[in-house]
Formats: C-alpha cells, structure tokens, sequence
C-alpha cells in the first residue's frame, strides 16, 4: 500500500496518508482565497480512517471563522495544515505533501467566485527557477 508523508514548513507538524489519492481539488471561494492568500485553497480529500498525525498534532492553532469554516495552522510557521472537521474526510492542504502526488487537478470549485486576476495574461511569462533581475 502506497504511504503518503506531509508537514508543515517548519516540519513541528507531520502526517500519514494511507492509499491512492485521485487529485487535487480546488477551491476559489472568497474564503479560501482570504485563507490562503491566493487563488484559492487546493486541497486532497482523504477518508479519516486513512489519515494520521505522526508528529506535533498539538501543534496547531485553530481559527474557527464561521460554523462552517475553520483554519488551521502550524503555531510555528503558519503553514495551513488540513482540517479534521468533517467526520468522514480530513481537508489536506495539497501544498504540504512532501513528494510528488503524480496527479493534477480534477475538481474546481465555486468557479464564479474566482478572483478576476485568476488567470494567464497573453503575454505572461513562465521560469522554471526564480529569474534573475533582468529576466
């Protein structure tokens, strides 16, 4: 069985996946575009009984903004770290798988709420690393 591993940026938090997963999901919602402070949140829907903390699980800050909406970070580096409050999946943050998931997106949500900058520029430019100054 494949074993999936993720943390945080400072590495206080770590967990498990057991399992395939099918792709990534991502939501352009208002929320989850203030949450992230991007494009919105992308995120892997994983069954609860195949996801486990290893490491730092009380490590967390919560912000519960809403009933319906909730946050949580790495008390440390403030990495989004996945939400649990769902009793049949856990919300992992894409971001925060260690290796390559060797999937691509399958799911855009809340499409109309999608900020108006979310897209490619006809002249926009692409690096494979940072570019230099003049780049």
């Amino acid at each position: 069985m494949t074993v999936r591993t993720g943390s945080c940026l400072c590495g206080a938090r770590a967990y498990e996946i057991d399992g395939d997963l099918d792709g990534v999901w991502v939501c352009h919602c208002s929320l989850c575009r203030k949450a992230s402070g991007s494009n919105g949140n992308a995120i892997l829907i994983v069954p609860v009984d195949r996801f486990r903390w290893v490491k730092g699980e009380d490590h967390g800050v919560t912000f519960a903004l809403r009933e319906t909406y909730s946050i949580t970070r790495c008390r440390t580096c403030g990495t989004p770290l996945p939400a649990e409050t769902d009793a049949r999946n856990v919300y992992v943050t894409a971001g925060t798988l260690d290796e390559p998931l060797g999937k691509g997106v399958r799911t855009h949500l809340f499409c109309a709420s999608r900020a108006d900058w979310d897209r490619d520029e006809p002249d926009a430019r692409s690096f494979d690393e940072r570019p230099t100054r003049s780049g």
